[in-house]
């Protein structure tokens, strides 16, 4: 599957590989190692594919960026839609239910960008535990992801991000 170029240039710009806060994140593959985060995903270890028209099958615009660290939920790009949003879903349930976390891969690198900021003396339990995210700062963050995806809501993956 070839990476779109688009999606790339934007990987490449964000020097993030890695936002810790609290016990979980979010960790984003490097360009090289795209191919190998598709590996129980999109292919099996053999090199089958794991792609079906089955219902809730992974389905073959799919592409793995990285993953949730708490609970390993790959986050992805549907790459037939111009736009690459960004999707996760679930792991371990037998069918894939994708959620939408980002409406285009530009506000997704937003999205991290405003995540690694409000991250910051929060990045493992103990800064966490001694800096404990107010409600303020949790309203204020959720206002921002929703703004930059031009909705009245913040997608509840940026919420449960802020809950480890």
């Amino acid at each position: 599957m070839k990476v779109p170029e688009r999606y790339n240039e934007i990987r490449q710009n964000l020097p993030l590989a890695k936002v810790s806060f609290g016990c979980g994140g979010i960790k984003l593959f490097g360009v090289a190692d795209l191919e190998d985060g598709q590996v129980g995903y999109s292919v099996a270890p053999d090199g089958k594919s794991l792609c079906s028209s089955d219902p809730g099958a992974w389905e073959p615009n799919w592409f793995v960026i990285g993953y949730e660290t708490a609970c390993g939920d790959p986050i992805f790009i549907d790459i037939c839609v111009a736009s690459l949003p960004v999707l996760t879903a679930i792991h371990g349930e037998g069918t894939w239910d994708p959620v939408q976390i980002a409406v285009s891969i530009e506000a997704f690198a937003k999205c991290i960008e405003e995540f690694s900021r409000i991250s910051v003396g929060r990045r493992n339990p103990v800064e966490h535990g001694a800096n404990p995210l107010s409600e303020t700062e949790r309203t204020a963050f959720l206002q921002r992801i929703a703004q930059i995806n031009q909705a009245s809501s913040a997608p509840e993956f940026w919420d449960v991000l802020l809950q480890s």
